[in-house]
């Protein structure tokens, strides 16, 4: 905002095409430098642009050109006009006196902005001057066009003035006329229409006919005389007519009582045979109940230990039937395979070994865990083991999946992976089954069936595999416990 003792001068100006449509662009204001006001403390230079609007008109308020104070004292605003259409912007130069409220740019644009030193100043109104003499009457002007007609004869016809031919009156094809009653005369009527009505059905006067005078049924008698509208009788249902009675069938129904319903209570009778399994997502709460399998496999140990009793999800065998006199050390680059039912779905977070003991030291970050299903693919891995697996004395030792993983029932195998001790009496050890001499029989299986307890047919592994193929896994006798969870 310019301080209050600065004066200002509104400007306006409004830019319309010769068809009368605004035009687009800006008006540019521009001073000649950067101008001090001292009394002010302030600079004021750089172009002030103006828009037109919708109406391709603009108003802006600017500073005095002579406003005192100003140093220099003498200048003007340098107008640039930018509008669309134009072959180049037009330029020119401006004065705003202090005492203009509003300035109008059309009344200071200098008809030949091109001359360099023109200057477009609006001076003050002079005085009044004194009524000139009368001037002598002119002559009337000639005429021009009569209806749009220029021709030096002009002949007018009904047409040009939005009349009737006076032929048409009165003719056929043409109109009709009143007579000094304001009607239409009987002649120009057409025959037989003949003239006023003198009588209605006998009757003179304002004559009013109900249904009765003209030999027709008022609307009572009508609605019981006649079927009313949509009221018609059904002449046929499917084919038949009479007295007609459908049966189920008819309408390619089954009968009531013999559908299963989707809703709502129903007992169902007689032997059924089901083209797939019927399903439930509830236990039962009743000893009539369907099951669910996964249900039917958490209380079908029932009295027993289950893993689930001990919060597993499954595990390779009873913990309680582990060997009490021997442990495992893996060997380095080996990868072990530990077989694991899982009955039901269920979501796998951690892998879960039994460490008995810890020899000394020398695990490395090349010590992993896994999870693999029956065909082989790896839906499961750990971070390196040396986080999880502490030098300790007899610990359950839970393994964290890097992201849990929905498993489905069937059968998986838990991958271990230990490098850097001493394979024969350092490092962790590991529960493993109880012994049968020296080779205990943990992997007894039909041939071609899962392996429950092998290793891979490689060595030397610092990494867990994406992927490994079954057919290739080696039945192994170390028989090492793990479970999910």
């Amino acid at each position: 905002m310019l301080p209050e003792s600065i004066p200002t001068v509104a400007v306006t100006a409004r830019y319309l095409t010769p068809d009368g449509h605004p035009m687009t662009g800006q008006v540019e204001f521009r001073p000649p430098v950067l101008l001090t006001h001292a009394e002010a403390d302030l600079f004021l230079g750089g172009p002030t642009r103006a828009t037109l609007d919708d109406e391709g008109a603009i108003r802006v308020v600017l500073p005095a050109t002579d406003g005192p104070g100003w140093n220099p004292e003498e200048w003007a605003y340098t107008v640039t006009e930018k509008l669309a259409g134009l072959s180049r912007p037009r330029t020119y130069r401006i004065v705003l006196t202090t005492g203009q409220e509003n300035v109008d740019l059309a009344d200071l644009a200098p008809v030949d902005p091109s001359t360099p030193n023109y200057v477009a100043v609006r001076g003050p109104a002079g005085p009044a001057g004194e009524p000139g003499p009368a001037g002598p009457a002119g002559l009337p002007g000639a005429v021009r066009s009569v209806n749009g007609h220029g021709e030096a004869d002009i002949v007018l016809t009904p047409g040009d003035v939005a009349a009737v031919p006076a032929a048409s009156a009165g003719a056929r094809g043409g109109v009709a006329t009143l007579g000094a009653d304001g009607l239409v005369p009987p002649g120009q009527l057409p025959a037989g229409s003949g003239g006023a009505v003198a009588s209605v059905n006998g009757r003179t006067g304002v004559v009013v006919l109900a249904a009765a005078d003209v030999g027709a049924l008022d609307a009572p008698a009508a609605d019981l005389r006649y079927q009313p509208l949509g009221g018609a009788p059904v002449t046929s249902v499917n084919e038949r007519t009479g007295a007609v009675v459908l049966a189920a069938g008819d309408v390619n129904a089954v009968p009531a009582g013999s559908a299963v319903l989707l809703d709502g209570n129903q007992t169902v009778r007689g032997t059924k045979t089901f083209a797939a399994p019927p399903a439930t997502t509830a236990d039962p709460s009743a000893a009539d109940h369907l099951v669910r399998r996964g249900y039917l496999d958490t209380v079908a140990g029932a009295g027993t230990w289950s893993p689930a009793a001990m919060g597993f999800s499954g595990w390779a065998f009873d913990p309680a039937a582990a060997s009490g006199s021997t442990v495992q050390y893996c060997i380095n680059g080996w990868v072990y395979l530990i077989g694991i039912p899982l009955h039901s779905a269920t979501t796998v977070r951690n892998v879960v070994f039994y460490v008995p003991g810890y020899a000394g030291t020398g695990l490395s970050a090349s010590s992993f865990a896994g999870l693999y299903t029956a065909a082989g693919a790896r839906v499961g891995l750990t971070a390196p083991l040396t986080t999880p697996i502490k030098a300790t004395e007899g610990q359950t030792v839970v393994c964290p999946l890097t992201s849990a993983y929905n498993a489905a029932a069937g059968n998986y195998w838990v991958a271990l992976l230990i490098n850097g001790p001493n394979p024969s009496n350092s490092g962790p050890a590991f529960m493993r089954g109880s012994s049968m001499g020296q080779t205990p029989g943990g992997s007894a299986r039909m041939p071609g069936s899962f392996i429950r307890h092998g290793r891979m047919n490689v060595t030397g592994q610092t990494s867990l595999p994406s992927s490994i193929t079954p057919s290739t896994v080696i039945a192994d006798s170390n028989a090492i416990w793990a479970a999910l969870s």
